[in-house]
């Protein structure tokens, strides 16, 4: 079979760092090595960033200085799409603008359009208002023009059949994660009879990200404070909100028991993850927590994990007993999930092994460029049949 043109649609790319954009490098990375050709079209964040990553051409647009909500702003978006000459086209939600130029886009080169659909547009105040209109209105005529829609969450398969028109058209195929560059860290990393326990938590600290659960997992640790005291935590990730929750750790009374590490790059994150006896994610916001890939990288670590039910692998983590889930929102909950496992310290190497053993059956990044490559050759030989 004859190698694919794809132009990937995406508000940032790599060297930003983000969910969405990690996995659109991780994935056409893999596409790549199989032969096809790959574009990706962006905002140029950072400024003066490579034209070539991993094989794959990017075109950086120039974007205005200021963001709706946390996407870029590209006038020259829309021409430059439609200079392109692909087999099809792939874009991702919840960046809406370019989303719906992508759309366009397709539409008029006469290709199939593919969306990602990550989360729900949501935010707080205004953005709030404007995304729940955007929701209520545009997001169903988005799903409409799809050829194929994909999810990442089995959740969002259910929710988004109503407004696609039509459910045959939704997979869902879940992030992946590289499970030789994450693996679990020789001699097995902390030792079971350690006196602390060490947590983990991972994320952008800015005010998009407050969703991940920080506030509630800093609260956790305070309640009660007494029963906790053997518990360490590791924070990395950098933003705007680090003093806020270096303050709040303070008055909380447990600054001496969090280690805020900042921004963790890249090569030294299966490190991070070795150096924690479990990891915790208690993300409180279903409209944006599309899937946690942090959680994928932890358990391939062989990391227990602590996270709520709104996560996309959430089943997975119970039914192989990788891990915690407690309800979002409840750091008594949460306390009590921390509590089990400074208890119970044998119960941290048998999650851990369940976790890698789950991440090697479902969640490689092989098995994730398998399913877009079969999903995106299907919708390339539909468009041409019709």
């Amino acid at each position: 079979m004859r190698p694919l043109r794809i132009l990937d649609v995406v508000v940032r790319f790599h060297p930003y760092v983000g969910g969405v954009e990690n996995t659109v490098l991780d994935l056409n990375r893999r596409l790549i090595e199989r032969g096809h050709q790959v574009r990706v079209v962006c905002a140029d964040e950072p400024a003066g960033s490579p034209t070539s990553v991993a094989g794959i051409d990017v075109e950086r647009l120039p974007c205005w200085r200021f963001k709706v909500g946390n996407t870029n702003l590209c006038p020259g978006l829309p021409a430059a799409l439609r200079r392109e000459r692909p087999d099809l086209i792939h874009g991702h939600l919840p960046t809406a603008l370019f989303a719906a130029a992508a759309a366009s886009a397709a539409e008029e080169l006469g290709v199939p359009f593919v969306l990602t659909y990550h989360n729900d547009l949501a935010g707080e105040g205004l953005k709030g208002v404007l995304a729940a209109v955007y929701n209520r209105f545009e997001l169903p005529r988005l799903l409409a023009r799809a050829d194929r829609v994909v999810t990442i969450n089995p959740a969002a398969s259910a929710a988004l059949a109503a407004p696609a028109g039509d459910s045959s058209k939704i997979s869902c195929i879940p992030w992946g994660v590289d499970e030789e560059l994450f693996k679990p860290p020789a001699g097995g990393g902390p030792l079971s009879d350690a006196p602390d326990l060490v947590l983990g938590f991972l994320s952008l600290l800015d005010r998009h990200h407050r969703y991940k659960g920080l506030d509630v997992l800093l609260r956790a640790l305070a309640e009660p404070l007494a029963e906790l005291s053997g518990v360490r935590l590791k924070i990395g990730g950098a933003g705007e909100e680090q003093e806020r929750y270096r303050r709040l750790a303070a008055d909380l009374g447990i600054a001496g028991r969090v280690d805020f590490l900042g921004f963790v790059p890249a090569p030294d994150l299966a490190a991070f993850y070795g150096s924690c006896h479990a990891f915790v994610l208690p993300s409180t916001d279903a409209r944006r927590e599309g899937f946690g890939l942090v959680l994928l990288e932890a358990m391939a670590c062989a990391r227990a994990v602590i996270t709520t039910p709104i996560v996309g692998m959430a089943g997975d983590i119970q039914s192989h007993e990788a891990g915690l889930l407690v309800p979002p929102g409840d750091p008594a909950a949460l306390a009590a999930a921390v509590r089990r496992l400074h208890a119970d310290r044998a119960s941290l190497a048998v999650m851990g092994s369940n976790g890698r053993r789950l991440v090697q059956e479902r969640y490689t990044w092989t098995r994730v460029a398998d399913a877009y490559e079969a999903l995106y050759r299907e919708a390339v030989r539909t468009s041409r049949s019709t």
